[in-house]
């Protein structure tokens, strides 16, 4: 596993959007990381990224970290409500998306400058949720 700084510099206003009623600072992953454990909280995470049966993992103060599990493990312990699989090779905190283009390019933009694809078979699912989410955290 491997603590990296993101090569680009991390925005001062990587906020998630949480709705009204969701449970901050109440689930945490441990990640094994130089004969010691890291504990990080799920809701810093921003997003999480495949690469073989390895996963990275993405926080919002910039840091990556590479864990020894797949994505699909990772995302059984994850709320279901908050992240989501957009690609293959990518679950994002709904709480992190800043805007998407929805026609050919099919791109999410995430708080902290990332741009991740959309897989074009859930384009139509993920726009709904999206706008879903939206309404429920402008509501609150």
């Amino acid at each position: 596993m491997e603590a990296n700084r993101l090569p680009q510099p991390v925005p001062a206003s990587v906020r998630p959007s949480f709705p009204a009623g969701y449970q901050r600072g109440t689930q945490r992953l441990a990640l094994p990381f130089l004969n010691r454990t890291i504990m990080v909280y799920v809701d810093d995470v921003v997003c999480l990224e495949a690469e073989g049966n390895y996963t990275f993992l993405f926080t919002r103060d910039g840091k990556r970290y590479l864990v020894s599990k797949t994505l699909k493990e990772l995302e059984q312990v994850l709320d279901e409500t908050m992240f989501v699989r957009i690609h293959k090779s990518y679950t994002i905190n709904l709480a992190y998306v800043r805007g998407g283009l929805f026609n050919r390019d099919r791109i999410l933009q995430l708080a902290d400058g990332r741009e991740v694809p959309i897989s074009r078979r859930r384009l139509k699912d993920i726009t709904d949720l999206l706008f879903r989410y939206m309404q429920t955290v402008a509501v609150s």
